[in-house]
Protein backbone atom coordinates (compact mmCIF):
# COMPACT_ATOMS: atom_id res chain seq x y z
CA UNK A 1 0.00 0.00 0.00
CA UNK A 2 1.45 3.09 -1.24
CA UNK A 3 1.25 6.74 1.56
CA UNK A 4 0.64 9.35 -0.21
CA UNK A 5 0.84 12.76 2.26
CA UNK A 6 -0.09 15.67 -0.10
CA UNK A 7 -3.29 16.60 -2.20
CA UNK A 8 -1.76 16.17 -5.14
CA UNK A 9 -0.52 12.96 -5.01
CA UNK A 10 3.19 13.33 -4.15
CA UNK A 11 5.19 12.40 -0.78
CA UNK A 12 6.84 16.11 0.45
CA UNK A 13 10.46 17.03 -0.44
CA UNK A 14 12.55 17.96 2.26
CA UNK A 15 16.19 19.44 2.43
CA UNK A 16 18.71 18.32 5.35
CA UNK A 17 21.17 21.33 5.42
CA UNK A 18 24.41 21.45 7.31
CA UNK A 19 25.13 24.73 9.53
CA UNK A 20 27.70 25.48 11.84
CA UNK A 21 28.03 28.96 11.41
CA UNK A 22 28.46 28.33 7.45
CA UNK A 23 25.68 26.58 5.90
CA UNK A 24 26.38 23.51 3.66
CA UNK A 25 23.33 23.46 1.13
CA UNK A 26 21.35 19.62 0.72
CA UNK A 27 20.84 20.16 -2.97
CA UNK A 28 18.92 16.90 -3.52
CA UNK A 29 16.50 16.51 -0.78
CA UNK A 30 14.47 13.02 0.36
CA UNK A 31 11.06 12.57 -0.46
CA UNK A 32 9.81 11.46 3.35
CA UNK A 33 5.93 10.87 4.39
CA UNK A 34 5.95 13.95 6.69
CA UNK A 35 7.23 15.85 9.29
CA UNK A 36 7.95 12.90 11.99
CA UNK A 37 9.81 11.43 9.00
CA UNK A 38 11.83 13.81 8.33
CA UNK A 39 12.82 14.33 12.18
CA UNK A 40 13.71 10.66 12.13
CA UNK A 41 16.39 11.60 9.24
CA UNK A 42 17.77 14.58 10.38
CA UNK A 43 18.41 12.73 13.75
CA UNK A 44 20.26 9.61 11.86
CA UNK A 45 21.79 11.53 9.72
CA UNK A 46 23.39 13.78 12.51
CA UNK A 47 24.20 10.68 14.58
CA UNK A 48 25.76 8.90 10.73
CA UNK A 49 27.62 11.79 11.02
CA UNK A 50 29.14 11.94 14.31
CA UNK A 51 30.01 8.21 13.95
CA UNK A 52 31.96 8.32 10.89
CA UNK A 53 34.12 11.05 11.67
CA UNK A 54 34.06 11.48 16.21
CA UNK A 55 37.63 12.67 16.41
CA UNK A 56 37.88 14.45 13.48
CA UNK A 57 35.23 17.63 13.95
CA UNK A 58 33.68 18.95 17.14
CA UNK A 59 30.28 18.54 16.60
CA UNK A 60 28.89 20.36 19.43
CA UNK A 61 28.00 23.50 17.06
CA UNK A 62 26.37 21.75 14.46
CA UNK A 63 23.10 21.84 13.44
CA UNK A 64 20.77 19.88 10.52
CA UNK A 65 18.72 22.89 8.74
CA UNK A 66 15.38 21.39 7.70
CA UNK A 67 13.26 22.56 5.02
CA UNK A 68 10.46 21.95 2.61
CA UNK A 69 10.02 21.59 -0.95
CA UNK A 70 9.95 25.09 -1.07
CA UNK A 71 13.08 25.95 1.25
CA UNK A 72 10.86 27.45 3.92
CA UNK A 73 12.11 26.68 7.17
CA UNK A 74 10.55 23.37 9.27
CA UNK A 75 12.71 22.76 11.79
CA UNK A 76 16.39 22.68 13.41
CA UNK A 77 17.80 19.55 15.26
CA UNK A 78 21.29 20.58 16.89
CA UNK A 79 23.82 17.36 17.05
CA UNK A 80 23.80 17.38 20.95
CA UNK A 81 19.88 16.89 20.47
CA UNK A 82 20.68 14.27 18.28
CA UNK A 83 22.53 12.86 20.48
CA UNK A 84 20.37 13.08 23.45
CA UNK A 85 16.86 11.25 21.45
Amino acid sequence: MIRLASPRGLMPRYYFSLTNGRLFNDVDGLELDDIHAARDEAIGFARDLMRMEPERRDWTHWTVHVTDGERKPVFDLSFSEAISL
